[in-house]
């Protein structure tokens, strides 16, 4: 069973350890957000406290934290959205399973697809939605693929280590 809780100050701490691991890092230390993780760990803060327009909120599975995702209207940040130069409004989406044993058994697709229809979607009042892992990030690819993401194009976003390989999907393409 797969649900969502919004992210609190409570969950820093866990945020903080799931930054760390290995296989996390790899995909979001892109170096933006220096030293890692604090950066990181001060726009989740920013956040919480409606500071930065981005929603985060846990993974469950059967009530266990394993993971975050976190949505947004892409519009609402500047750069990116320059970056991306889409031709219709959007939610960007973004997650990690942090739990390794939990990779490649399918729920972070599952979850990506909840998420979208449960949550993102009905919050914005938008059907569209685009994710940008790094284009070396080929697992991630097909997992997204997997939920009906197609790709778009791959886009250079200043301060990112590698270029997103930008997918998009639709709220009708998910049934």
């Amino acid at each position: 069973m797969i649900a969502f809780r919004p992210f609190a100050e409570a969950d820093l701490p866990l945020a903080r350890e799931w930054l760390l691991t290995p296989h996390v890092r790899r995909w979001w230390d892109d170096g933006s957000n220096e030293p890692y993780p604090d950066g990181e760990i001060d726009h989740y803060r920013d956040a919480i406290r409606g500071k930065d327009p981005t929603y985060r909120y846990l993974i469950l599975r059967d009530g266990v934290p394993i993971g975050l995702i976190q949505h947004y209207l892409v519009g609402s940040h500047g750069a990116y959205a320059e970056a991306l130069a889409l031709d219709e409004d959007a939610v960007g989406i973004d997650l990690f399973i942090a739990e390794p044993g939990l990779i490649g058994r399918g729920i972070g697709p599952a979850a990506l697809r909840a998420f979208l229809l449960e949550v993102a979607f009905p919050f914005h009042g938008i059907a569209t939605s685009v994710i940008g892992p790094s284009v070396e990030n080929t697992s991630a690819i097909r997992a997204y693929e997997k939920v009906g993401f197609r790709f778009i194009k791959d886009v250079v976003v200043p301060g990112e280590r590698h270029p997103e390989h930008l997918m998009r999907v639709t709220r009708a393409e998910l049934g």
